[in-house]
């Protein structure tokens, strides 16, 4: 059977990025005349709270309008798509998507180029590319809590703050019941599951030495 519609991971950020291929996949349903649901729009939130030269590029152009909102507006903008998920967790959030998707306007030529001036800020940061979607946690056999860990080492690489960093990787690893990034061992699933083909491992054994983890005996 047909598929009515297709559930794509689409965001500013990862458009033209060789490695998501977000835009190869929509010229791919659209091709085919599928209707598309957007799913993360914000890049797991890191496009409603950017780093602040990516918000000052926004703001400097209209700051009136969220930074988020750049974000959702432009997945909204795409032909073809049907739906836009957003994930809100305060009605404050809720009324800012209204506010601009009551009376959807399409971006314009001049907000386009001021939103791929974001992107390309952005881009030149390291950062490791997580939506924090946990495929990896569901196949991870030593139960490491790898979105958390990742969100822990963009802040360090944001704010260059480790004991920042180290708070944020207790309350969303082991906070919420997940072992650390020095319990890899180093099996691969998660990465064979991983939509944003994150090298894993890597990444993980890189926190472990940076946050200063050692591997707990038995």
């Amino acid at each position: 059977m047909d598929a009515e519609f297709v559930q794509l991971q689409i965001n500013y950020a990862d458009w033209d990025n060789p490695a998501i291929q977000s835009r190869g996949v929509y010229e791919v349903a659209r091709k085919y005349g599928k209707p598309i649901v957007v799913m993360e729009p914000l890049k797991g939130g890191l496009l409603a709270n950017p780093p602040e030269q990516v918000t000052n590029i926004l703001k400097d152009y209209a700051p009136e309008m969220s930074t988020a909102s750049w974000g959702i507006r432009f997945a909204a903008n795409l032909e073809g798509v049907l739906v836009v998920l957003s994930g809100m967790s305060d009605a404050s959030q809720m009324d800012d998507n209204i506010s601009y998707m009551k009376d959807f306007k399409g971006l314009a030529a001049d907000e386009e180029a001021c939103l791929m001036k974001a992107r390309d800020e952005l881009a030149r940061i390291p950062l490791i590319p997580c939506t924090t979607c946990n495929y990896c946690a569901k196949v991870c056999p030593m139960e490491i809590g790898i979105s958390g860990s990742f969100t822990a080492k963009n802040i360090y690489t944001l704010f260059n703050n480790l004991e920042r960093a180290k708070l944020q990787e207790n309350w969303l690893v082991k906070g919420q019941g997940r072992k650390q990034a020095a319990e890899c061992i180093k099996c691969g699933k998660c990465e064979q599951v991983c939509p944003q083909h994150i090298k894993i491992r890597e990444e993980l054994a890189v926190i472990a030495e940076e946050f200063g983890q050692k591997r707990q005996e038995n």
